[in-house]
């Protein structure tokens, strides 16, 4: 069709605004008739140094309580009575836009609850007469009479509409007087009732960090846990019976719960516990047990098992699935800023040694920023290991039925959100993707650095009889924190991020909000958001998706057909245009918040959906087809057949046995007090692995680097393929040094397989002998004994060794990579070549260092790995190096000596942290590509050539240490990453510069420094972070990124093998940074991945399901390859 010019003008006009108009509108009180006001205020008595959870703010529940087919809301107000509002919109009769309205009929309804402190509420037919009853979560209160919670039943609406209610916990049995934030009611054991889970937390004298935490962490604490109620009367006459002390729920004093979900994480059709826990107790994950005996557990712990880490300070949460893998993902919030001067303004000192006593006390890992957990499958299949030992490996294999999540929060792009509440996950603008609704803010920081350094000064002068502070001066004197909710669009594609669209969705006001659901109040289709304000009115945010941006949406009203059946937990999956979205039906969610009403898929650009699939609590099903998406759905419970099966997840191609007779021992040392500013440890480097036949009955052995006091190994491969550990004598008088790297090659030219080892690590002095490598001569029959004399003295702390003939003179030769000076990163030694003299005085072989000038590397290089191949094709073997803040190296050789090609083969701007490489034909054009493992793009440091992420490093105040100072961008501009407290304990004339926490919140490199101290220093850039594949296009490396699922964590180690026998090299990764600062965290969210491969394009395949920090990988055979885990047994991986 052919428009005319100025018509196709005005379409495209039309176009534009509609794309530029905000996705939601703030409606006023005015509007919307809706003016509730949590009113929280301090006084000398009641304030949040005495309650910490003062300002944590009230919850909010949408549904229809009326049956009249609109959602209503009920907020809570902590010191305030609750309100009801129910929804009288006006709809227009031609089919204009309708008119929000809400009427308070709160007193009519007898649901205020004046009396007590009061948190969460939920929404549920706990009686299954069809209609909504609520309960009240209560808290704070000393006088346990005042926290008992409330469930007002529902006694239907009068002529009016206006539904009443009848309080009646105490007679239903649910009246918990213990401490309680949320409570969700849900069939956990699907005998067709609702139970009732209610989440509780402890009291501040439990809050801090001490010495009994390991003791109080194992106690049980019935005042202070959580509590499972289960229905054992019938789903119209409930009598509910605590059953918490035999349901393995974690009770103790230190659960600080803030935020549940419930969802069926495991896919086998038992609902799951997502519990949130605020300050030092980790989050638990509540697997639910479904053959259980009577008597006991109901639920499993497994959250040391699924994540490898949670949020510290976890507040509200959310489980829905981002990706349309029709997998649930968890989300949780946490406190971590997004602009530098809130960072640092809440940053002290990295406490790694207070951090390490709650991992011994047996404590997860935490982190202090969002979390993002991305179900990632369950991993491989464990089998027992070949030989007759059964040593296992702990916590290295995941569970059957364990779920296994990625923390990819940071990658996503939205871990940093500062103090955080409500996360609601659900498809805003109808694209079929799940967007993010966060709010934000707090009424007074009592974190804030330069309040408690305030604070102390104040208690220093109370302390010495001066005049100091009164309460109320000091509550005063507390900041707020005026950040404002935050929107994130899914990008919707195989990144896995979202992108900050806060203001461009319309939310242009800054509010203090806790509580916060979502429900379509106007029927047009779409989510419009409604969230419970500290101190100010309510907001009501009216989607707009549907009016102006012609969004198409799907709307599952389950409860139409069935308003008296148990519906939480009913699943649904909706397929259309080659994908596929699904929902759990689990009202309660986000922060102390309840959304109860029909589930919406967006469906823009879709007239009907191929299909929905049904599944009820019951297991039964029902599938549609064809279904149009302009009305509603409405499923009838009555057309589902019973017994739908739960699809057994699609193996990986794997099964794991570890390897017995060695497990590395775990290094015990904290580089940090080497050199506080370190990015990471160091000293946690191993197990790389090298292979080679060394008794020529055509196996490869395998040896194992051991770290500093404990020998290397040797395993030699049996006919049947058993790996028979070998005590070499040899190595056991060297286990004082630490093994970096090893290689098997032919020294002394008698056709067996000899062994180098690097030496290094960070916990020596520079030029220990200890860092000397080591070169151990092979008898034929695989017995080892060092070479005295064959190596020149280098005393210097290596990474890495290839062995390649570089003068074409038929034997080997050794490029040895240096790493680092110990305690003095980021200076570095120069890397060397070996080369090979023949023999030496004592006739062994004898190795003399090239000239310097002969391989033309950086003399500030942090090598990290290299490799050899012939890529000019001119029959002499080249090398490829890595390292740390530096770009891949090509050094073509030109016949005993290298020439730096790097700028012929390599594109620019290529610096980054690299960790390790390998060469192969990966595309099968006859050609040596590359794939090369960087640090990922999930972590707080993000860098590109424009805004590099940089290492500024000297002897600042001449006290002969190095002080290296990162900096990054945050929004635009580089800081300094190190906090006041670490950059004052680098660099001592500090202090006197940045005498309190204010100064320092916004100071740059240049502002800690002047110029003449920075010229002083040298510098050091990383320009990309990615994982990366390198096509070799005739002598020119063109750089692919590798798949989203390789930038997940760091990359350590690298094996191409043809698994699946296609002919092309498929590709599998090892990673992960355990041993990182606290405030970075670990990276761990890597398990092992592998990569299919078809002519150099990587498509991830699966999960081997391996955790820990993998540093070595070796291919046995064509279908076997060993695992080394830092601190961990060796593991031996069979693909299918």
């Amino acid at each position: 069709m052919r428009f005319p010019i100025p018509l196709l003008f005005l379409l495209i006009l039309q176009a534009c605004s509609q794309t530029d108009k905000p996705l939601f509108e703030e409606l006023t009180s005015e509007q919307t008739g809706i003016a509730f006001v949590n009113t929280v205020v301090q006084d000398g008595d009641n304030n949040v140094l005495k309650y910490p959870y003062y300002f944590n703010g009230g919850g909010v529940a949408v549904g229809d309580l009326n049956n009249d087919g609109l959602a209503d809301v009920y907020f809570t107000g902590n010191r305030v009575p609750n309100q009801l509002y129910l929804n009288r919109t006006i709809f227009q009769k031609e089919g204009g836009e309708a008119q929000l309205h809400f009427d308070d009929v709160t007193e009519k309804a007898g649901v205020g609850a004046a009396a007590g402190w009061k948190t969460g509420v939920t929404l549920a037919d706990v009686n299954a007469d069809g209609w909504l009853d609520i309960y009240v979560c209560r808290s704070a209160q000393s006088d346990s009479t005042l926290r008992r919670n409330l469930l007002y039943i529902n006694n239907h609406a009068d002529a009016t509409g206006v539904p009443t209610f009848t309080e009646r916990a105490a007679e239903f049995g649910i009246a918990d007087d213990s401490y309680s934030t949320q409570a969700a009611f849900f069939d956990y054991d699907r005998d067709g009732d609702l139970d009732l889970f209610v989440l509780n937390h402890s009291l501040p004298q439990y809050a801090g960090f001490s010495k009994l935490l390991g003791t109080l962490k194992t106690e049980k604490s019935a005042h202070f846990g959580s509590k499972l109620y289960s229905n054992e009367g019938s789903p119209t006459a409930p009598r509910f019976v605590d059953v918490s002390a035999t349901s393995g729920l974690i009770n103790n004093a230190l659960s600080f719960g803030l935020g549940i979900a419930v969802s069926d994480l495991n896919a086998d059709g038992w609902p799951d516990l997502y519990i949130s826990n605020d300050f030092n107790e980790e989050d638990y994950l509540l697997l639910n047990i479904p053959d259980a005996k009577p008597g006991e557990p109901h639920f499993r712990n497994v959250i040391k098992t699924a994540t490898g880490h949670t949020s510290l300070y976890s507040m509200g949460s959310d489980v829905a699935d981002i990706n349309n893998d029709a997998r649930p993902d968890i989300i949780t919030l946490d406190m971590l800023p997004a602009t530098n001067e809130r960072i640092k303004l809440s940053s002290g000192d990295d406490n790694f040694d207070k951090y390490n006593q709650l991992l011994r006390a047996g404590f997860h890992p935490q982190t202090m920023r969002n979390m993002v957990q991305l179900s990632v499958g369950r991993g491989a299949k464990s089998v027992e290991p070949r030989g007759k030992s059964k040593e296992q490996t702990p916590l290295l294999h995941a569970l059957s039925s364990t779920p296994l999540f990625s923390d990819i929060g940071q990658l996503s792009g939205v871990s940093n959100t500062d103090w955080s509440w409500s996360a609601l996950l659900a498809d805003y603008d109808g694209d079929g993707w799940k967007d993010l609704f966060v709010t934000n803010g707090y009424e007074k920081d009592y974190t804030n650095m330069q309040f408690l350094k305030y604070t102390v000064d104040e208690r220093v002068k109370a302390q010495q009889g001066m005049q100091a502070a009164s309460v109320d001066q000091i509550l005063d004197k507390m900041p707020g924190i005026d950040v404002g909710g935050y929107l994130f669009r899914n990008n919707g594609d195989s990144s896995l991020t979202f992108r900050n669209i806060t203001q461009h969705w319309g939310l242009t006001r800054a509010v203090k909000a806790n509580g916060a659901a979502y429900a379509d109040l106007d029927n047009d289709g779409d989510l419009d958001l409604l969230a419970n304000v500290m101190n100010g009115p309510s907001v009501v945010y009216k989607n707009r998706s549907v009016e102006d941006h012609e969004a198409g949406f799907l709307t599952v009203d389950l409860a139409h057909d069935n308003p008296t059946r148990q519906l939480i937990g009913t699943k649904v999956w909706v397929y259309a245009g080659g994908r596929v979205q699904y929902e759990e039906f689990s009202p309660v969610r986000g922060f102390q918040s309840c959304s109860y009403g029909p589930l919406r898929f967006g469906m823009t650009g879709h007239a009907t959906a191929d299909s929905v699939r049904i599944v009820y609590p019951d297991n039964k099903t029902q599938l549609l087809v064809n279904v149009p998406v302009k009305q509603p759905l409405q499923p009838r419970y009555g057309q589902a057949v019973a017994g739908f099966v739960y699809p057994a997840e699609a193996p990986g191609p794997f099964t794991i046995a570890p390897v017995p007779g060695w497990v590395q021992t775990p290094v015990d040392t904290n580089d940090f007090k080497q050199q506080l500013l370190l990015p990471y440890q160091f000293s946690y480097s191993g197990p790389k692995l090298a292979t080679g036949d060394v008794n020529g009955d055509g196996q490869a052995d395998v040896y194992a680097c051991g770290p500093k006091n404990q020998a290397g190994v040797l395993f030699l491969q049996q006919a049947n393929g058993a790996l028979t550990k070998v005590t070499v004598p040899a190595f056991e008088a060297d286990k004082g040094s630490q093994d970096e790297a090893a290689a098997f090659f032919d020294a002394d030219g008698d056709g067996d397989q000899d062994l180098y080892v690097v030496s290094g690590g960070y916990p020596f002095a520079a030029g220990d002998p200890l860092l000397q490598d080591r070169l151990y001569l092979n008898d034929g029959k695989g017995g080892f004994s060092k070479a005295p004399n064959a190596l020149p003295v280098d005393n210097q702390a290596g990474s890495c060794v290839v062995p390649l003939d570089v003068d074409s003179d038929k034997d080997l030769d050794l490029f040895v990579g240096t790493r680092f000076v110990p305690g003095q990163y980021p200076r570095s030694e120069r890397s060397f070549l070996l080369i090979n003299s023949g023999k030496g005085p004592g006739g062994g072989p004898a190795f003399t260092k090239a000239p310097a000038s002969a391989l033309p590397l950086p003399s500030n290089g942090l090598v990290c790995d290299a490799r050899a191949a012939d890529l000019n094709k001119d029959g002499r073997p080249d090398l490829v190096v890595v390292g740390e803040w530096m770009a891949p190296m090509v050094l073509l050789n030109e016949g005993g000596r290298f020439a730096d090609a790097t700028k012929q083969w390599m594109p620019a701007n290529q610096e980054g942290w690299w960790n390790c490489l390998t060469l192969a034909d990966f595309d099968n054009d006859g050609d040596m590509d590359m794939v090369a493992g960087n640090y990922g793009l999930n972590s707080q440091f993000k860098a590109s050539p424009a805004r590099p992420v940089q290492l500024t490093y000297g002897d600042f105040d001449g006290d002969g240490r190095v002080d290296p100072f990162m900096t990054y961008f945050v929004q635009g501009k580089a800081y300094p990453y190190a906090s006041r407290d670490e950059a004052l304990g680098q660099v001592n004339f500090l202090k006197a510069r940045f005498p309190d926490y204010t100064l320092y919140a916004n100071a740059t490199l240049s502002d800690l420094f002047t110029p003449d101290e920075l010229i002083k220093g040298k510098e050091l850039s990383a320009k990309t972070l990615q994982s990366t594949y390198y096509e070799n296009r005739r002598g020119k490396f063109v750089a692919h990124p590798l798949p989203v699922e390789a930038q997940f964590a760091p990359v350590f180690a690298l094996e191409p093998l043809d698994y699946d026998h296609d002919g092309d090299l498929d590709l599998l990764l090892g990673g992960n940074i355990a041993q990182a600062r606290v405030r970075v965290g670990r990276s761990d969210a890597s398990y092992v991945p592998l990569f299919d491969n078809q002519r150099g394009h990587f498509r991830f395949r699966a999960n081997a399901g391996i955790r820990g920090d993998v540093r070595g990988l070796a291919q046995l055979n064509d279908s076997e390859v060993l695992v080394g885990v830092n601190g961990g047994s060796l593991l031996r991986v069979v693909l299918m």
